[in-house]
């Protein structure tokens, strides 16, 4: 049963971090400046 919830608690991982990287990603994209997709950059490197 451990090693089933240590996969389950890693599936959930994965897709929580691709979930934070999309939006990330559209946040860039959709940015209205260059300036603020700069800083938008800067705070997901600090991750």
């Amino acid at each position: 049963m451990s090693r089933l919830r240590t996969t389950l608690a890693r599936r959930h991982a994965a897709r929580t971090h691709l979930r934070e990287e999309r939006a990330i990603a559209r946040a860039l994209a959709s940015a209205p400046t260059l300036e603020s997709a700069h800083e938008i950059a800067v705070l997901a490197a600090r991750r």
